[in-house]
C-alpha cells in the first residue's frame, strides 16, 4: 500500500482530479457556483463529504476499543451532540441535492429553495428519530450502569492513585463482559489482574476500590 502511494505523483493525482471534474461537470454534477444551482450544489457536496467523514469515524470508533469505552462525549449528553450534527448534516444533504434536482428540473430558485427546505426537514426528523431511537435502546437494553455498582471485576489497565485517570477494568455484567476506564481514590495503584468492586458508576468511567479492602 505504501509503494502504491509512493508511485503516484502529484501530476497523477492533479490528473486524476481534473478527471473526476469533467466527469462531475459532464454529468451536470458540478455547475457554476455563480449560480443557484451552484449554490445548491455547493451545500450538496459539502454535506456529502461531511456525510463521508461522519461514516469514516464512526467505523474507526467501531472498530477501535469496546464501544463502553469510545465516544464519551456522546454518552455524558445521551447522544444529543452526535444527535444534532448528524441531523443537521441530513437537512443539509435534503437542501442540497434537493434544491439541485429541483433546479435540474426547470424549477425558479424559490420553488427549488421550498422544495429543498422541504426534503432537508424529511430527512432531519428522520435521522433524528432514528438516532433517538437507537440511543433510548442502548439506554434502555441490558446494561444500566447503576446495576455495576456493587459487582466484582478486574483491572485491565493499571489503576494510578488518587482519583488519577488512566486505568480501565472489566466488570462481568449478566450477558456481557463489560470494559470501562475507572480510577480509585487509594493511596497505591491498582495493578492488572487485582480484583476490584464497583463503588460508583457513570457512563464515562467507574470509581472502583480493592476487593480485599473494606468498604467504609
Amino acid at each position: 500500500m505504501v509503494e502504491f502511494f509512493h508511485l503516484l505523483s502529484m501530476d497523477t493525482i492533479i490528473s486524476i482530479f481534473e478527471r473526476v471534474m469533467s466527469l462531475l461537470r459532464a454529468a451536470q454534477l458540478m455547475p457554476d457556483f455563480a449560480s443557484a444551482r451552484g449554490v445548491f450544489c455547493a451545500i450538496a457536496w459539502f454535506a456529502t463529504i461531511l456525510s463521508l467523514i461522519s461514516l469514516v469515524l464512526a467505523l474507526f470508533a467501531d472498530f477501535g476499543g469496546d464501544a463502553d469505552a469510545d465516544l464519551p462525549g456522546d454518552a455524558a449528553d445521551g447522544g444529543t451532540g452526535s444527535l444534532s450534527v448528524r441531523a443537521v448534516i441530513a437537512f443539509l444533504l435534503g437542501l442540497g441535492w434537493g434544491g439541485f434536482v429541483a433546479t435540474q428540473w426547470g424549477l425558479s430558485t424559490f420553488p427549488s429553495l421550498c422544495v429543498g427546505i422541504l426534503l432537508g426537514l424529511v430527512l432531519f426528523f428522520i435521522v433524528a428519530v432514528l438516532m433517538r431511537l437507537i440511543y433510548s435502546m442502548k439506554s434502555d437494553g441490558t446494561l444500566k450502569y447503576s446495576d455495576l455498582i456493587g459487582l466484582q471485576g478486574t483491572v485491565y489497565v493499571t489503576i494510578p492513585p488518587h482519583g488519577e485517570p488512566g486505568g480501565q477494568v472489566q466488570v462481568a455484567h449478566p450477558g456481557q463482559l463489560v470494559t470501562m476506564p475507572a480510577i480509585q481514590h487509594g493511596d497505591s495503584p491498582l495493578s492488572a489482574q487485582s480484583s476490584i468492586i464497583v463503588v460508583e458508576a457513570t457512563p464515562q468511567r467507574l470509581v472502583v476500590r480493592p476487593a480485599d479492602f473494606p468498604s467504609s
